[in-house]
């Protein structure tokens, strides 16, 4: 099947081969050669295509993102491209990394932007979110995984904005996890070019100071710790936030028979802390405390060993 992607279409699906939509007469192929296939999702700023490469043999897929503008004047239009550029140029140095996807294009076509982008095969942890809730030993896991890719945008002076599990993906083909969805739009909503998004991420993960319009890479990891305790509860986060006292009673929502250790505790502890001062500030400063926590346990484990009592479970991976 082929997806028309013109926002007005009322009958987008065509079939595999058109050129043209049969409903609007818009053009299904972008660059002559993407053909998007399927509707991924949709936010206040565009929409999410999934699509096929027709000028590869293979025809892999990929992602295209299309963005809306509020405003059709040309030379905010193109503005809105020149800033456009500038992000996917930045996108096209983090897609090096490889637990971000690869940016393929990024160009305009019949008055509209697009992205497009390596396809991620696997399901989010939102969607693993709605079979289980994650343990101890994942969240180890899942921290020591992402926390370095973390480090990669920040050391870049890229700031996510919009960590959750919706924009984390299993990665079916290694099993590593890889953050999609940075927030381009950033730059464009900034200048009003965008329909309205006042806010670049979900109001359940971002940081206080990200509702006030700052962001630090601090607030990301705001947002991570956030995306840890929801794993853990199936809880909604803000119903696990006091705001009179400002705190968060995660441990109150763990499912029964749950315990965590107290090193976890306070690493999460910290990372959803309030105020800047209190939080952690890099990526790499969480690390360097799990790292602790896993040096600790294995000397543990070879005293225990050398004892002759049964070790304890090992931490993490």
């Amino acid at each position: 099947m082929s997806y028309c992607i013109n926002p007005e279409c009322q009958n987008p699906e065509n079939s595999p081969t058109a050129k043209l939509c049969l409903n609007c007469g818009f053009n299904l192929l972008l660059r002559q050669r993407y053909r998007p296939i399927q509707l991924l999702g949709k936010g206040g700023f565009g929409k999410t295509f999934l699509a096929i490469d027709e000028d590869i043999p293979s025809q892999p897929r990929c992602a295209v993102k299309q963005f809306y503008f509020c405003d059709r004047d040309p030379d905010i239009f193109n503005k809105a491209l020149d800033l456009f550029h500038q992000e996917a140029v930045r996108l096209d140095e983090l897609g090096k990394h490889p637990q971000i996807p690869t940016l393929l294009a990024a160009f305009e076509q019949e008055g509209h932007i697009y992205l497009v982008q390596e396809f991620i095969d696997g399901p989010t942890l939102k969607q693993e979110l709605d079979d289980n809730v994650c343990d101890e030993n994942q969240i180890w896991q899942l921290l020591q995984d992402l926390l370095p890719v973390l480090q990669f945008i920040h050391d870049k002076r890229v700031i996510h904005r919009d960590i959750k599990p919706e924009n984390i993906i299993r990665r079916l083909s290694d099993n590593k996890l890889v953050l999609i969805d940075f927030g381009i739009a950033k730059l464009l909503t900034d200048s009003a070019l965008l329909r309205s998004a006042t806010l670049i991420g979900s109001q359940d993960y971002v940081a206080p100071e990200q509702m006030r319009g700052k962001v630090f890479p601090a607030s990301d990891l705001y947002s991570l710790g956030v995306t840890c305790i929801r794993l853990m509860t199936q809880v909604p986060p803000l119903d696990m936030y006091d705001c009179k006292t400002e705190r968060w009673w995660w441990r109150e929502f763990l499912p029964k028979g749950t315990t965590i250790s107290a090193e976890l505790g306070e690493i999460l502890d910290k990372l959803l802390q309030t105020h800047l001062c209190k939080r952690y500030s890099f990526a790499a400063e969480v690390l360097q405390d799990i790292n602790a926590v896993l040096d600790i346990r294995q000397q543990n484990i070879v005293c225990q060993a050398k004892s002759g009592k049964k070790p304890i479970a090992k931490l993490g991976p």
